[in-house]
């Protein structure tokens, strides 16, 4: 794989470097981790669910934070609880405790889970995507080195550790470190939630006490409100001709311009120099997953046979559509020059090489892709996506006889929907399906859509005058350079944490902070982390433990 020359170039890290992320011990505990793949993938419309390295990611943290003096107690619904409800995966939670016998408890909140690597992604990564590569731009790159294996995991555990060290003794810290974010938590926090409810309120074992959480799941400034999740699928059980696919398709993708109307209160952190559409957070509609499977019946005109977007999870928005058609090799040449010519910046077309990609392309196939630029499913704005791009080029091309419209194809969709975070559960769910299965309804689609509970999540607002806001916002003056409060787009555990109570009876407040600068490439390739500001995430909940 070849690499610009101007490209930052792997490197052995610097004393610098190693010293921002805790030291070698630090270096290599991060480095394993990393190399663990804890990949969570969740596809219920094809019946996936992958979860292969779980185990081996909780064994890891649980070996460090042991070594480093602390107690670790595991809890795994699928083996304490109904294993078939969990699909017989294991799921470990881990907690965490420096207890300092102290009357009060901050609680950190993390995760192990990683979203997958694709395999078109793969051409993208400079080094391997599960192997911690520091860089001469003064960035260690991999899959999970940022979220959140480097602003969760390691953060969390480097200020515990500086915390263990001191005399201060005026709180108790307990850091729970989950599965199953990526996804909605279901393994996870959901399940430690059920669990703590069918306890006694004061019962000891509960897990999820503190008179207030941080979570360092986002970028490095104060976010007190926390944007909902809806994962949603869609498709056709029966095959169906290209034209409801694509009609499918832009009633799916037009539910965007529904969902900018759900506005919150909220100011937006990437308005107006990030390409934020508005000055608040605002409700997103992101269609990820695209996947067509045709039968490979004869035409007089070459045909759409497979479309696949590069990502496996709905949270991520793919950087390219891979479009197989099938035809008379005389008839494949010029359709490539004339697709070609139909897309505009920021989008275009590339051939499409066998083996980068995981679409199956016949011998003699015509393979494309419609080429944009990929991202984090919550953060639309910072991305290209080329599903509606490519949804387009097909209609195109049916429309200007340059390819038939199959009556034998298979196709199905996932859309990534944020809710503002001040929007219940409930009226989210609402906001989303309701037209969308009027415009189904309407259209006379066989399509269904389906709305996973286990894969949704409200939003998380926390009052602007609130007493622990104000507290961490003294901190975050100094550590993470700002202290002004915004909302956060992507959608954390704090929405988890409605309705959890203090030891005073008082809701839990929840902040969400962290490492993930505009540079890190969440759920993209090439994600990163600067180690300095791992080093600012440590200080922060350091302080903020220690605050008198």
């Amino acid at each position: 794989m070849s690499k610009a020359p101007d490209l930052p170039t792997p490197s052995d890290p610097t004393p610098e470097a190693i010293e921002a992320i805790g030291g070698a011990e630090c270096l290599s505990f991060l480095s394993e981790l990393v190399a663990t793949a804890p990949t969570n993938l969740e596809d219920p419309l094809h019946d996936r669910f992958e979860k292969p390295n779980y185990g081996a990611a909780a064994d890891v943290i649980t070996r460090a934070a042991e070594s480093w003096g602390f107690t670790v107690t595991r809890y795994d619904p699928s083996t304490e609880e109904d294993t078939t409800k969990y699909r017989g995966i294991p799921r470990p939670n881990l907690r965490i405790d420096l207890d300092r016998g102290a009357p009060s408890t901050i609680l950190l909140l993390a995760h192990y889970d990683v979203v997958p690597v694709p395999a078109e992604q793969l051409d993208r990564w400079l080094t391997p995507p599960h192997v911690l590569t520091f860089r001469t731009d003064g960035r260690f790159y991999g899959r999970g080195s940022n979220d959140d294996l480097g602003s969760g995991v390691l953060a969390s555990l480097l200020a515990m550790r500086a915390l263990a060290k001191t005399h201060a003794k005026r709180r108790n810290v307990r850091l729970i470190v989950c599965p199953d974010e990526e996804t909605g938590g279901f393994g996870g926090i959901e399940a430690l939630k059920a669990r703590d409810a069918r306890l006694r309120a004061n019962d000891p074992h509960r897990w999820i006490v503190g008179d207030s959480v941080l979570i360092p799941d986002g970028s490095p400034h104060i976010a007190a409100a926390s944007s909902g999740v809806l994962m949603l699928d869609a498709g056709f059980e029966t095959p169906v001709d290209t034209e409801h696919v694509l009609q499918l398709g832009h009633i799916l993708v037009n539910l965007n311009e529904i969902a900018k109307t759900w506005k919150s209160t909220y100011p937006s952190p990437e308005w107006p120099d990030e390409g934020a559409p508005e000055a608040v957070i605002t409700g997103r509609a992101t269609v990820t997953r695209f996947d067509v499977e045709g039968d490979g019946v004869n035409t007089i005109r070459p045909r759409l046979l497979r479309a696949h977007a590069e990502t496996d999870a709905t949270n991520q928005i793919p950087r390219s559509v891979t479009l197989v058609f099938q035809g008379m090799g005389e008839q494949l040449l010029p359709l490539s020059r004339w697709l070609s010519m139909q897309l505009s910046a920021p989008f275009h077309l590339e051939a499409t090489r066998p083996g980068a990609t995981n679409v199956e392309i016949p011998p003699g196939a015509l393979a494309v892709s419609v080429v944009g630029v990929g991202g984090h499913g919550g953060y639309p704005h910072r991305a290209h996506n080329p599903v509606p791009a490519a949804l387009r080029l097909i209609e195109e091309a049916i429309i200007n006889a340059k390819i038939d419209d199959v009556p034998t194809v298979l196709a199905s969709f996932g859309v990534d929907v944020r809710l503002p975070p001040e929007t219940p559960l409930a009226k989210g769910v609402s906001l989303a399906l309701d037209p969308l299965r009027a415009a189904i309804s309407g259209g006379a689609l066989t399509a269904h859509l389906e709305a996973p509970a286990a894969r949704q999540r409200s939003g998380y607002a926390l009052a602007l005058d609130d007493e622990v806001l104000l507290r961490f916002q003294r901190v975050a003056k100094e550590t993470l350079g700002g202290s002004q409060v915004f909302g956060e787009y992507g959608g954390t555990d704090a929405s988890s944490l409605l309705g959890i109570r203090t030891p005073a009876g008082h809701p839990m407040p929840a902040l969400v902070f962290g490492s993930m600068d505009r540079r890190a490439n969440i759920h993209d390739a090439e994600e990163s982390v600067d180690p300095l500001l791992i080093t600012d995430v440590a200080e922060t909940i350091r302080r903020f433990v220690a605050d008198v």
